[in-house]
C-alpha cells in the first residue's frame, strides 16, 4: 500500500513537473512575444520620436535666422544707455583747467567736464553753448550774450553769469600767467543779470568770439585762490564744471582718468555711464593697449600706423583736417639763425613733399606759409623761396659761408652748426632728422635733440631757449595768427617762437584782425605773408590729417574738420558701446 502511494505521489508530481515547465515555457514565449516585441516597437516609436524633434528644432533655428536677417535688413541700431568708454591719450594729465592749457591730454580731460559759451562741432562750426545766443553791435566792439537757464555746475550750484566775469577777469590777471591772456587784453565784461554778459573791446576784433569757447571756471570755488596760486591749486585735480561728465578719480600712478555721467547735463543726459582715458608715453603704446583690449580708441593715430592698425580688425579710422601747422621756429633773437642769410638758404633746402611723402606716406599736406584757412586766396603775396639745394648753397656761399671740411660751411672761423630741439615720442623726430639730412647737403650740420613734453615747455618753449624748435601749433578756426607772430607776444605766456618782431608784419596783423570785410582783411594777411617771406622767421613743413581710431562697436563718432582735437568729444552725449536693432520705420 504505501509502495502504490509513493508510486502515485511521485506521478503527481511528474505531472505538476511537467506542467510548471510548460507554464514557464508559455510565459516566456508570451514575454518573447508580446513584451519584448513591444519594446521593440517603443524604441522605434522612440527613435523616430527623437528624428522628428531635430528636425522641428532645426527648423525652428532655420526660420529664426531667417527672420532675424529679415529684420536686420530692415532694421536699425539704436543707442542704449549704459557702459564705459575707454581711450588711450598719448601724455599724462596734471591740470584740468580750462584757462591752464598743459597738453592734448588735458585738453581733452578739459572738453569732457568744462563747457565754454560757445564751442566748435566736430565739423569746426561754432555753435551754442553756455549761452544760447549772442549778437554784435554795430561797429563790431561789443558783443552780448544770453545764458541758458537752468544750468547747474557739478555740485548743484547755479550757473551765472558772474562766473563768466570771474573766468575771464582770471585770465586778463598776468598773475595767473594764462597763456590765452592775448585773446582778452583790453576787453571788459558787464553782467546786467545773471544769465547776460556784455564784452566790450577796445577796438572791432572779427574772430573775437571764436575766443568765448573757453571753458568757463566755477567762481564759488576759486575765488578764494589768489591768481599766482591757481597754477597749483587742488581745483585743477579735482576740477567742478558744467559738462557731460564730471571727474571722478584722477590717479597719476595708475596713469588713468575716470568719469561719470552728468545726469543733470544741460545738453541731456549722456548715453555713456562714464569715460576713461588711460594716458601712455606715444601712439605706439596706445595702440598696442588697443591690440591686448584694454581700451576701445586711439586718441591719434599716426600715418605710419595706419595699416597695423587696421589689421587688428575692430577699428574704424576716422579722418579730419585740423589747423595745424608744424614747423621749425628760428630763434631770430640770438645766435646763428639771426642771419637772415643763413635762415633763407634753410628755407631753400628745405624738401617739404620728400618729408610728406616719406614721413607721413602722403597723410599730411606741404605748408609754405604761416597761414591755414579754407578760402584764404594768397595771391600775389611771396610764398617764400622754392626748394632747390644749389640755390642753397649759392646763397650761403654769397654771404660769406665757405665750404669747409666735411662739406660743412664756415665764417669767421665759425661752423654753420645748430641744434634743432624737438619732442620725443612723436613724428617730428623723424622730421628733425630728415631736414638734419637735407640742410647737411646745402652745408649745415645739425644736431638733433628730442626731449619729453613737460622738459619742453618748461626748459626750452617758455624761455626760448632753442637755436631751432621743430614744433607744432593750433591757428584755429581763424586766418588770425596775431598770437603767434606779432612783436607783442615774443615772451612767455605768449606764443611767438621765433621771437620775430617786424613793423610791417604788426600793422598787417592788427589791421587783419580788426576789419569785417573778408576782401579787406584777406588783402591785410596777404601783406603779413609778403613780409613774413622776406624775414622767413621760420620755415613752415606741413599740416598734418588727424587720425582717430575708434572700434566699430562705439557709435555716435562723427568727425570732419575739426578745430582742436578736443573737439572729437563736441557730441560725446550721444555716443554708445551698447546698440540695439529695431524695426526702420
Amino acid at each position: 500500500m504505501l509502495t502504490y502511494l509513493r508510486f502515485k505521489w511521485q506521478r503527481v508530481l511528474r505531472r505538476h513537473h511537467r506542467a510548471i515547465k510548460k507554464n514557464w515555457r508559455m510565459a516566456v514565449s508570451h514575454v518573447r512575444t508580446n513584451v519584448w516585441a513591444k519594446w521593440r516597437q517603443l524604441t522605434l516609436i522612440r527613435r523616430f520620436a527623437i528624428m522628428w524633434w531635430a528636425i522641428m528644432a532645426l527648423a525652428g533655428v532655420g526660420l529664426f535666422l531667417q527672420v532675424r536677417g529679415m529684420v536686420a535688413a530692415g532694421a536699425v541700431l539704436r543707442p542704449v544707455a549704459g557702459g564705459v568708454y575707454t581711450e588711450a591719450v598719448v601724455g599724462d594729465v596734471k591740470t584740468v583747467n580750462p584757462i591752464l592749457p598743459d597738453n592734448s591730454a588735458s585738453a581733452d580731460a578739459t572738453r569732457l567736464v568744462f563747457d565754454g559759451l560757445t564751442r566748435f562741432s566736430a565739423g569746426g562750426k561754432l555753435l551754442p553753448g553756455l549761452a544760447e545766443n549772442w549778437s554784435v553791435s554795430a561797429d563790431g566792439k561789443s558783443y552780448t550774450f544770453k545764458l541758458r537757464k537752468g544750468v547747474k555746475w557739478h555740485d548743484g550750484v547755479p550757473f551765472t553769469s558772474q562766473d563768466v566775469a570771474f573766468t575771464l577777469t582770471a585770465i586778463q590777471n598776468p598773475d595767473t600767467r594764462s597763456p590765452l591772456a592775448a585773446n582778452w587784453q583790453g576787453v571788459q565784461i558787464a553782467t546786467p543779470d545773471d544769465h547776460t554778459v556784455i564784452f566790450t573791446l577796445p577796438k572791432a576784433y572779427t574772430p573775437f568770439v571764436n575766443a568765448t569757447t573757453v571753458g568757463i571756471l566755477p567762481r564759488h570755488r576759486l575765488e578764494n585762490i589768489e591768481p599766482r596760486e591757481m597754477r597749483v591749486a587742488t581745483f585743477n585735480q579735482q576740477p567742478v564744471g558744467t559738462g557731460p561728465f564730471q571727474l571722478k578719480d584722477l590717479d597719476p600712478m595708475d596713469k588713468e582718468i575716470i568719469f561719470i555721467r552728468n545726469d543733470d547735463y544741460f545738453g541731456g543726459k549722456p548715453l555713456l555711464e562714464g569715460v576713461v582715458l588711460r594716458w601712455y608715453d606715444d601712439s605706439k603704446d596706445a595702440l598696442a593697449a588697443y591690440a591686448r583690449r584694454q581700451v576701445q580708441g586711439v586718441a591719434r593715430l599716426q600715418p605710419s600706423q595706419r595699416e597695423a592698425a587696421m589689421g587688428l580688425g575692430g577699428l574704424k579710422i576716422h579722418e579730419a583736417g585740423l589747423p595745424d601747422q608744424v614747423a621749425v621756429f628760428f630763434n631770430v633773437a640770438e645766435g646763428l639763425l639771426a642771419d637772415k642769410a643763413v635762415r633763407t638758404a634753410l628755407a631753400q633746402a628745405t624738401d617739404r613733399r620728400g618729408i610728406v611723402d616719406k614721413e607721413f606716406g602722403g597723410q599730411a599736406s606741404a605748408l609754405a606759409v604761416p597761414l591755414v584757412y579754407p578760402g584764404l586766396d594768397l595771391q600775389g603775396s611771396n610764398k617764400g623761396p622754392a626748394y632747390s639745394t644749389d640755390a642753397a648753397k649759392t646763397a650761403l656761399q654769397s654771404a660769406g659761408w665757405v665750404e669747409g671740411e666735411g662739406g660743412i660751411r664756415i665764417k669767421d672761423g665759425k661752423k654753420l652748426q645748430f641744434e634743432i630741439v624737438t619732442q620725443s615720442d612723436t613724428p617730428y623726430v623723424g622730421v628733425a632728422r630728415r631736414l638734419k639730412e637735407q640742410w647737411k647737403k646745402a652745408g649745415a650740420e645739425v644736431v638733433v635733440r628730442d626731449v619729453d613734453a613737460t622738459e619742453l615747455q618748461q626748459s626750452n618753449i617758455r624761455p626760448r631757449h632753442y637755436d631751432a624748435l621743430l614744433y607744432g601749433i593750433n591757428s584755429g578756426a581763424d586766418p588770425d595768427v596775431y598770437a603767434f607772430w606779432h612783436s607783442s607776444q615774443v615772451k612767455d605766456p605768449g606764443l611767438n617762437l621765433s621771437a620775430y618782431a617786424s613793423k610791417s608784419a604788426d600793422v598787417a596783423l592788427e589791421s587783419g584782425r580788426t576789419l569785417r570785410d573778408t576782401e579787406t582783411r584777406y588783402a591785410k594777411y596777404r601783406s603779413f605773408v609778403q613780409a613774413w617771406s622776406s624775414d622767413v622767421p621760420a620755415v613752415m613743413l606741413y599740416t598734418p590729417t588727424y587720425l582717430y581710431a575708434v572700434d566699430r562697436d562705439v557709435h555716435g563718432v562723427d568727425l570732419r574738420r575739426l578745430v582742436t582735437p578736443s573737439d572729437r568729444f563736441d557730441n560725446i552725449a550721444s555716443w554708445s558701446v551698447r546698440v540695439k536693432a529695431v524695426p526702420a520705420r
